[in-house]
């Protein structure tokens, strides 16, 4: 089936990149061994976790061409071959029978269409999303047998494809009964890190399960978001605390440091668990600094030296009509709270971060109920600039630790600063290229509150299933102004609904890359024919 309509801007010239105002986006962040492409491996694009991909976006007015999965993908990589595979939960298993059978699916490159698939053993939600392609363009995954796997995929000289499982780890001796991994990246020393929902951290030198080591963080918190590693250990955040953990010659994880974050007083509409929802990014000189948001009612953006834990900046995350003293030059404000369960987006110095507050995720995938159970979804994006050294950027006074001022608000010369906010209504998780600057993403169209229904009516167009009908577009945003500079129409709600699914973004030298994306019910392939 292809779709394709268009309302887009021009997009930069080709060859003339947006660039952040803060500086030069920072060298490519190091990628561990054993890890297949950059930008297209790993659930955020790269180990630090930046959700920044080389090359460029699909351009203005792509082919959209999509197919049936019969299943929901939450997560696409492209290896060296240029084949998506893809972590998806079919809506019925066959091997066995299983309700939500968590499979890996093969792509065609072309027409979108489902190629070779394998069901594996039912685990948690999020050993669905979180895995990685490795060199030999394999999906390394846990399994619900606590099971590390190597999902690889290989054609048959009757032309036809097929999926092989290779047992890579058993997890089982460092993995309690009734928990599940849910983070997966591999480290920089040969091992691969891994994470439980149950607040396990460990690591493991694959074919080898001797190599096994683990530490238990403290009870209660619960982890619900991925790894982000470098070189000699990794930063896990849990749904009360950051840690900086490293790693001893054997292996075993060792806690640097840790930073307890406010908590709010439950789960909050449009997030999974009650907790930060941001995986921790690596940023700044040499992956020097480490950014997440904490789960306050307002939540604050933090960021952190990786080295030591000591504070460089913290501010709101958002400018909203409930806390507008934070707003940049723009003026422009988010209405109602907003939090987000997205990973923070880095480009060189600039951090953007993407509000969730009040999308509906499916019952199953959410871990307790929210306070309040529903809200509008009104979306909005903001950029905030860093400077490194904790600084100021321009004249005034700064707080000599870098943080907010009293009052919440950002000190003029603070080490964190607003550039702009956008009122766009994504609900994929964006991804940032290069080489045209642009942050790419599935969006629904403007709210009821922006299309002037008024206060009452509004916020119900927003809420609840509201949100799953009506048109889905694709869009790119300029990271330098905010501006939205392409949109396009690429399917109906609830048929394409977003789900704030993972996609990926393939470079192709100087011209415009394929996107692929997926919904509730597709994969799409966004970009040139």
């Amino acid at each position: 089936m292809v779709l394709s309509s268009s309302t887009a801007a021009a997009q930069p010239a080709a060859g003339q990149p947006a660039q952040p105002a803060a500086g030069q986006p920072a060298p490519p962040p190091a990628s561990p061994p054993g890890l297949g492409p950059a930008g297209t491996s790993t659930v955020h694009g790269d180990a630090a976790s930046t959700d920044t991909l080389p090359g460029r976006g699909p351009g203005a007015n792509p082919a959209i061409v999509g197919a049936l999965t019969g299943a929901t993908c939450s997560t696409v990589f492209v290896g060296t071959t240029g084949m998506p595979v893809a972590l998806c939960t079919s809506y019925v298993g066959l091997h066995p029978p299983t309700p939500l059978a968590p499979t890996v699916k093969l792509f065609h490159p072309d027409t979108a269409a489902v190629l070779a698939e394998v069901q594996l053993a039912k685990g948690a939600l999020l050993g669905g999303v979180y895995g990685y392609l490795d060199e030999r363009d394999r999906v390394v995954v846990a399994d619900g047998n606590r099971r590390l796997l190597a999902v690889g995929h290989h054609r048959d000289p009757d032309g036809s494809w097929r999926m092989t499982v290779d047992v890579l780890a058993d997890l089982s001796a460092g993995v309690p009964d009734g928990d599940a991994v849910t983070g997966l990246i591999p480290a920089f020393d040969g091992r691969v890190w891994f994470a439980t929902s149950g607040g396990v951290v460990g690591t493991v030198l694959p074919g080898d399960d001797d190599t096994l080591r683990t530490l238990a963080l403290p009870a209660g918190e619960r982890i619900s978001n991925g790894l982000t590693v470098r070189p000699g250990g990794a930063s896990v955040i849990t749904t009360r605390a950051l840690y900086e953990v490293d790693v001893a010659p054997d292996g075993t994880p060792e806690v640097r440091w840790r930073h307890a974050y406010e908590v709010g007083p439950a789960r909050k509409p449009g997030l999974l668990a009650h907790g930060s929802g941001t995986t921790p990014t690596y940023f700044g000189p040499d992956d020097s600094l480490v950014a997440i948001t904490d789960d306050a009612e307002q939540p604050d953006l933090i960021v952190l030296r990786r080295i030591d834990g000591s504070q460089v900046c913290r501010m709101p995350a958002f400018a909203t009509s409930l806390a507008p003293a934070s707003a940049a030059p723009d003026g422009v404000l988010i209405e109602g709270p907003a939090a987000t369960e997205n990973s923070i987006i880095a480009f060189g110095d600039a951090l953007v971060l993407v509000n969730t507050y009040g999308y509906e995720y499916p019952p199953f995938a959410v871990d307790g109920p929210a306070v309040p159970a529903s809200a509008p979804y009104t979306g909005g994006m903001t950029r905030i600039d860093v400077s490194p050294d904790g600084t100021a950027r321009v004249d005034g006074t700064v707080n000599p630790d870098g943080t907010a001022n009293p009052d919440g608000t950002a000190n003029p010369g603070s080490a964190c600063s607003r550039v702009w906010t956008s009122l766009a209504r994504t609900a994929s998780l964006p991804k940032l290229t290069t080489g045209d600057g642009l942050i790419h993403a599935l969006a629904y169209g403007p709210s009821g509150v922006q299309r002037g229904l008024g206060p009452e009516l509004g916020p119900l167009l927003d809420q609840g299933l509201a949100q799953k009908f009506g048109p889905v577009d694709v869009t790119s945003t300029d990271v330098e102004t905010g501006r939205e500079v392409v949109r396009d129409f690429v399917g109906v709600a609830p048929l394409d609904e977003p789900m704030e699914l993972t996609g990926t973004i393939v470079s192709r030298g100087d011209g415009p890359g394929v996107m692929w994306q997926p919904t509730l019910t597709r994969m799409l392939r966004v970009g040139p024919a």
